[in-house]
């Protein structure tokens, strides 16, 4: 979600690579996200190759915001003064 939220989309490959995942691993991650609506997956080809490109929906960029509020607070509380 993060790497979503820092470009408009990446390739499978990048996010892929990014990560460090396999491709399956990383298949059942964008596959649950998506079907909770917060990731968009296109498929076209460039070059006579498939190209799987991801992105954050609206929902998908709302819930990571509220994840990183929240992870704001729980810090903001635990910081010594």
């Amino acid at each position: 979600m993060s790497s979503l939220a820092a470009a408009p989309e990446l390739s499978f490959t990048e996010l892929r690579d990014t990560l460090g995942m396999t491709d399956g691993n990383l298949t059942t991650h964008i596959r649950t996200l998506q079907e909770t609506g917060y990731v968009s997956v296109a498929k076209s080809f460039q070059n006579n190759r498939p190209l799987t490109t991801c992105s954050l929906t609206a929902k998908g960029r709302k819930a990571f915001t509220g994840y990183i509020n929240l992870l704001e607070q729980i810090v903001r509380q635990n910081k010594p003064e």
